[in-house]
This record gives C-alpha cells, sequence and structure tokens, in this order.
C-alpha cells in the first residue's frame, strides 16, 4: 500500500457519465459553482509540444523532507523539518537538477503539513517563512521554478470545517463545492499561497481525501466534480495571478473510462499539464491514452513509472530497489504516445539504488529520444568513474538485476510509488514492501537474488574507482538481506 493508497481507503473511483450528468457537464455551471471572477482567456492548445524532441514539463515531486540524508526517525508524518542539514541537501539536489535538466521542483509542506489555521496568515512563523524564502531563492538561483502542492477543497482543511462546519456536508476532510462560503475559504488560501511565497506555481489535487456526498454534489460523478474543483481553481488562479504554472495531479482519481473524457478535457483547460499518476489510462485499453493526450489543450504525463516512496523513518542504506529499465521504458512510451509531463518523485540520493534511478529519469525526460540505455551506461560511468566499458556495463547490469530482482513479481507497466515502510508513523516501520507484495515464496527468491548480487558487487568493488560507492551498494544489499531474515523468521 503506497501513501495515497492509505489517504484514500474508502473513496470511490472515478464512474462513468450518466445521461443526466452529460448534459450538466454541457450545460452553463450552477451559481454556486461559477468561477468568483471572470476569467482570462484560454491559452493556446499544447498541441506544439508534442512534437518537441523533449519533455516540455520536467518537475521533481515531494514532500519537503523527501529527499533527505538523515531520516526524520521519531516525527509524525509528513514532517516539515527544514533545518541546516536538509537545506545543504537541497543545495546538492538542485545543482544535480539543473544538471539533469530538470526545470522545477514541486514540494508539498512549505506551508503546513495537514491543516491550514483558521487564520491563514498565521500558518507561517517569521522563522518558518524565513526558511522557506532561502530555499526558493537556492533553487531559482539554479535556475528551477518553484511550484507549490495545494489541496483543492481538501487536504489541509480539517481545522477550519470544525470551526466552520457549514463549510462540509457529510467529508470531515472535505470542503463542500455547493457552499459558497467554502470557496471563499479555498479562495483565502490560494492567494495566501502566491502572496507569502515567491512561487512559480502549483501542482493541484482535488481527490485524494474524497469529495463531498452531499445531495446537491451528487448531481455530478466524480470525473465532473472534481472537473469542476479543479477548473475552479485554475480560473481563479489564471485572473488574479497570471502566468503562474498550474499543474493537475491526479491522486485519487482515474482517467481509464472514455465516458470521463470530456471532464479530463475540462480540466485541461486552465492547466498547463495534467498527471495521470498511476497511468490509468491505459489499464483498460493501452492505446487509450493517445486519444487522452490528443483531445487535451494541455500537457500530458505521469508519475515516470515504478518509484519508491522515499521512507521518512529509515536508515537510507536499508534497501536497493532501482527502477531503471521499467522508468526508461515507460518513460519511452509515454513520449511515444504524445505525453510532455512528468511529476517525477523525489529520491534520497544517499541511497544507490535511488541515485542511479533519478540521473536516468532525468537524462531521459531531457532527452527522450536517445535509448534509455545509452542513459543508463553514461550515468553509471559518471557516479563510479568507470574505466572500462567492461566494468560499466558488468555495474549497469547488476543494477537491472536488482530491479527485476524485485519488480518481476510486481504487475506489469507497474506506475507509482512503492510504499517501503508503513506512511503514517512516528517510528520506523515494518519492510511493508516485503511483507505486503510478496508472498513467502516471492521473499525466497528475492533472497537468493540479493545475495547473488552482493557477491558480483564484491567481486566488481576493486574495479570500480568509486570504492565508496560501491561499499554502500553492498551495505544496502546486506540491509535489505538482513529485513528478509526478519521476516522469515517470524
Amino acid at each position: 500500500m503506497n501513501r495515497r493508497d492509505f489517504l484514500t481507503t474508502g473513496a470511490a473511483c472515478l464512474t462513468g457519465l450518466t445521461a443526466n450528468a452529460a448534459s450538466a457537464l454541457a450545460a452553463p455551471l450552477p451559481a454556486r459553482l461559477q468561477p468568483a471572477s471572470e476569467p482570462v482567456p484560454i491559452p493556446q492548445p499544447a498541441a506544439g509540444n508534442r512534437n518537441k524532441p523533449l519533455f516540455s514539463h520536467r518537475a521533481y515531486l515531494g514532500w519537503i523532507t523527501d529527499l533527505a540524508t538523515q531520516p526524520d526517525t521519531n516525527a509524525d508524518w509528513p514532517s516539515l523539518r527544514l533545518d541546516a542539514p536538509l537545506m545543504k541537501d537541497y543545495r546538492r539536489a538542485f545543482a544535480l537538477l539543473k544538471q539533469l535538466q530538470f526545470q522545477a521542483v514541486s514540494v508539498w509542506g512549505l506551508y503546513v503539513a495537514r491543516a491550514w489555521p483558521v487564520e491563514i496568515e498565521k500558518a507561517v512563523s517569521p522563522a518558518r517563512g524565513a526558511q522557506v524564502e532561502r530555499l526558493i531563492a537556492l533553487a531559482h538561483a539554479q535556475g528551477l521554478r518553484v511550484y507549490s502542492g495545494l489541496g483543492v477543497y481538501s487536504w489541509g482543511f480539517e481545522e477550519i470545517i470544525r470551526a466552520n462546519p457549514q463549510v462540509s456536508r457529510g467529508n470531515p476532510r472535505a470542503l463542500c463545492a455547493s457552499e459558497p462560503q467554502a470557496w471563499e475559504w479555498m479562495r483565502k488560501v490560494i492567494d495566501f499561497v502566491f502572496a507569502r511565497f515567491p512561487i512559480d506555481g502549483v501542482s493541484l489535487q482535488s481527490a485524494d481525501q474524497g469529495r463531498c456526498p452531499c445531495a446537491d454534489c451528487r448531481v455530478y460523478t466524480d470525473a465532473e466534480y472534481h472537473a469542476l474543483l479543479n477548473e475552479r481553481a485554475g480560473h481563479y488562479i489564471r485572473s488574479r495571478w497570471p502566468g503562474k504554472t498550474i499543474g493537475v495531479n491526479s491522486w485519487g482519481m482515474r482517467f481509464d473510462d472514455p465516458a470521463n473524457l470530456p471532464s479530463l478535457v475540462k480540466i485541461g483547460q486552465n492547466a498547463d499539464y495534467l498527471i495521470d499518476v498511476n497511468d490509468t489510462s491505459r489499464r483498460a485499453d493501452p492505446g487509450y491514452r493517445k486519444k487522452v493526450v490528443a483531445a487535451l489543450a494541455c500537457d500530458f504525463g505521469t508519475l515516470g513509472g515504478p518509484q519508491t516512496e522515499p521512507p521518512q523513518h529509515w536508515a537510507r542504506d536499508r534497501w536497493f530497489l532501482p527502477t531503471l529499465r521499467r522508468t526508461g521504458e515507460h518513460l519511452h512510451d509515454l513520449y511515444a504516445d504524445g505525453g510532455r509531463a512528468c511529476e517525477y518523485f523525489f529520491h534520497i540520493a544517499a541511497n544507490p539504488g535511488d541515485e542511479l534511478s533519478l540521473w536516468l529519469a532525468g537524462r531521459t525526460l531531457a532527452q527522450p529520444e536517445t535509448p534509455w540505455q545509452a542513459h543508463l551506461q553514461s550515468s553509471v560511468a559518471a557516479l563510479y568513474g568507470t574505466k572500462t566499458t567492461a566494468t560499466r556495463d558488468a555495474l549497469a547490469a547488476l543494477f537491472l538485476r536488482a530491479e527485476d530482482a524485485y519488480f518481476r513479481h510486481q504487475p506489469p507497466h507497474l506506475c507509482g510509488t512503492v510504499s517501503l515502510e508503513p506512511l503514517e508513523s512516528n517510528h520506523p516501520g515494518e519492510p511493508i514492501y516485503l511483507t505486503q507484495r510478496l508472498n513467502a515464496d516471492q521473499r525466497k527468491e528475492y533472497a537468493a537474488d540479493l545475495q547473488a548480487l552482493k557477491t558480483e558487487a564484491e567481486k566488481l568493488l576493486p574495479d570500480v574507482p568509486a570504492a565508496g560507492k560501491m561499499r554502500a551498494i553492498v551495505c544496502c544489499l546486506d540491509n535489505a538481506l538482513q529485513d528478509l531474515r526478519q521476516v522469515a523468521a517470524r
């Protein structure tokens, strides 16, 4: 179970359009759902981007501590720590992102963790504000744009709902789209987000906490409902804060039903890009994603294939789970379908599997027409200083074997985060990527594969100039094997 699976337990999946709802979608919005101000002209369709030899939106996405070298061992998730060691991590990360030609970082946790205060202007203390301003300045110095994650009508409104119960009608975690006062709270948050810090855009999410179930809102299907929310927020941002990038992220939504395509088109009319996090548009029909891409006025993308979810509480040498072949193939196919956007999840560079995965993803996004194998070879050579083709290829093969040892037991074409430990906790959790995603026989196979990989890594160590990095690989394999032995002994 990944972080969004946990958060969306009990939430309904997107459903198809009924005949009545389809008519409602084509008709003007009810008065209570109309944008609060006149929208600026809709941007021209992004179809031209689909012919460019690169991904037009290359963003790096995560909670603010997700890339930290040091774990937050005893902090509640999500930790909002932003201290000197983490700032040092960000300096290194921003320099690397520039080198890998990422364009933006999309950060959750710049303002609050889980709850906007009723006095929204007090959400950020002066000391915290100064830290965030330094972080944004570091990103801008490397030519990176900074986007803030932003919940739309949900995620972070619980305190406001408790103080103003009339703005929620049936879901204590979500505002009601049919209540005018709810929009006023949403508007206040949007204005604060853009006024408080010099951010360059937002990544909107409306669905990961469910939706309002009241009678007024139930006239809309899930797809229509979230289209209305994102359209309303997008209209307002375009008119009030022109020039800002608007991404819409689909956590909690599905794109695989053709009946929902009009709603996706509606979302795209006021967004720069739309992210289908789990690549749901290909689940029922592998060819359907291309139709979605062609229908949108904005760019379309995904999370970029399977990725390890950064474990907040774990030591950084506890796993070795690179995602290389599957990332390369996923981005190749997405590009071929016309996809030109990706919000790639934060990786922990202190972990050698995560580090190489980030390098390959960044280089593939910047040069998608180059075979991913070439990006893998050049990344291995750059990171490990290999002097011969034979050593480089042997090391690349070791990483690929480590990937396949785990992911051959997972569903094909997996896209999304793989949780290593339970998400909501204040201490290091059990290795659920082993206990929940592998059965006993698969764990035995995985252990045998990792043991063979450890032996191979030790043989390669004398031939690789970056000896410290090689020792880190051996250490990660050792610790993953220890987790497997402990699970087997239960």
